[in-house]
């Protein structure tokens, strides 16, 4: 019988354990709220949490090189508040996007350089960002929420449909399909993961190292910044201390998912499920009234879950290859 049609490689698939675990989680806050399980319900937390989809998607691509960043909560606050103060000076909301986004692939570009260039390590590089991205946001409203001038469509990205669903969703869906076929059928997801692999021999294989990740790092930026402004949107005003976990919640999706800090694996798919059940405990805990505070904790509990389960399962996986039949060190 191949490894195909063992009924136990499907428990060995991290990515159907946790689509089993989704709807375990549904099934069971179905059964135990009374407006759970409503279409309303579910486009609710996708519209709240499309900005969660787009970028721990995209970050899936940059842990596959073995780097993470965790300034996209201050990215994100940043972005936010000056997308707000820009729509109160009077700018068009496109332009004021577009400015935001610009500034906000700073926190990127910054962030690929002094990894590649300067090579301090990605948690030095991105929780420096994280502290002068998020003192930045508060001196540049004063520490106050944008709430004042803002024009009359300030919340009209996050209010308005096509073809009849969210934009949010629909922008969170383009969003995961786009990451998903980079990350499966082109050169960048084959480089991220050449490099996350063996970063040496993916050098030596031609593979321009530094600029993939500087692509990546930015890449993530382009979409903490848009994460920026789609909750800046959804909120109705420019908030500094806004997401205040965001970066957590990302890295939580994205190693519960199956993608290690070390990188050389992982799928786009697994953090989109494992986001989703993120999102979910969210939702269903809020419906039975326990408090947010509890939620942080779980989340805690959940990182270190996944941090297990993925250094159990790249040992078993050496374990395995180094038991096979021809293997020589």
């Amino acid at each position: 019988m191949g490894p195909k049609s063992n009924p136990m490689s499907l428990v060995k698939n991290q990515n159907f354990v946790l689509l089993l675990i989704f709807v375990a989680l549904n099934v069971y806050f179905a059964t135990t709220t009374q407006s759970y399980f409503q279409l309303g319900n579910y486009f609710n937390m996708l519209t709240q949490n499309a900005a969660l989809l787009l970028t721990a998607a995209a970050a899936t691509l940059l842990m596959k090189t073995g780097n993470f960043d965790l300034s996209t909560t201050a990215n994100l606050a940043f972005s936010g508040v000056l997308y707000a103060l820009l729509a109160s000076w009077g700018l068009p909301l496109t332009l004021a996007a577009v400015i935001t986004l610009c500034a906000g692939i700073c926190f990127g570009a910054i962030n690929g350089l002094l990894v590649t260039r300067y090579d301090i390590s990605p948690f030095i590089a991105t929780l420096g960002m994280m502290c002068i991205g998020g003192g930045a946001a508060l001196l540049i409203c004063g520490g106050q929420s944008v709430r004042t001038g803002l024009p009359d469509n300030f919340s009209s990205l996050m209010q308005t449909d096509i073809f009849g669903l969210p934009t949010p969703i629909v922008i969170s869906f383009v969003g995961i399909t786009v990451f998903w076929v980079a990350a499966n059928y082109s050169l960048i997801g084959k480089y991220a993961m050449a490099i996350g692999s063996n970063k040496n021999a993916a050098a030596l294989a031609g593979i321009n190292v530094d600029r993939v990740v500087m692509g990546l790092f930015v890449l993530v930026a382009i979409m903490a910044s848009l994460a920026g402004i789609m909750t800046a949107s959804r909120i109705g005003s420019g908030d500094p201390r806004v997401a205040e976990f965001f970066f957590m919640d990302v890295i939580v999706a994205i190693m519960l998912g199956g993608t290690p800090l070390t990188g050389g694996r992982g799928t786009v798919i697994g953090t989109v499920i494992a986001a989703m059940i993120v999102i979910v405990i969210g939702n269903g805990l809020n419906m039975l009234g326990i408090l947010v505070f509890w939620q942080t904790v779980i989340k805690g509990v959940i990182l270190i879950m996944a941090v297990t389960i993925n250094e159990k399962f790249t040992f078993s996986r050496l374990s395995e290859k180094m038991s096979a039949p021809g293997f020589s060190q």
